[in-house]
């Protein structure tokens, strides 16, 4: 993940480093830096962003990295996802369990609350009609 986030840094320049990126696609705990990365550094019209979407909302599903997904979803921006994946951030947001599920009680509530607010903000962001 690290190495990922790093590679993010590089801009063009890392985009030798495209392919090994995506042989981490199919980790959920890979996928939020992975793509991330990969919208930094790849060649843009290279990227299936849809399925990079699907990808960071299975990982943030899994409790794999749910602030990486966030990140790594408005990266790719609203034009990668479809009409379902708002609805999928929503459920996350909305759910009961919370995403966050470990450490200290209160920072766990902290940091839960903190998330549903972000994941509503992009659902907000994601669902604004667009100006003509």
């Amino acid at each position: 993940m690290r190495a990922a986030r790093t590679t993010a840094l590089l801009g063009p320049a890392g985009r030798p480093l495209t392919s090994r990126l995506k042989t981490v696609l199919d980790n959920p705990v890979q996928v939020p830096a992975a793509v991330l990365a990969l919208t930094a550094v790849a060649e843009p019209t290279s990227l299936d962003r849809t399925a990079l979407a699907a990808a960071v909302l299975r990982s943030a599903e899994q409790e794999a990295d749910p602030t990486g997904a966030c990140d790594a979803l408005e990266a790719l921006g609203v034009a990668a996802l479809t009409a379902d994946h708002p609805r999928r951030l929503s459920a996350l947001a909305d759910d009961d369990a919370r995403i966050l599920r470990t450490g200290v009680e209160n920072r766990v509530i902290h940091q839960a609350e903190a998330f549903r607010n972000r994941v509503q903000a992009l659902v907000t962001t994601f669902t604004a009609p667009t100006a003509p």
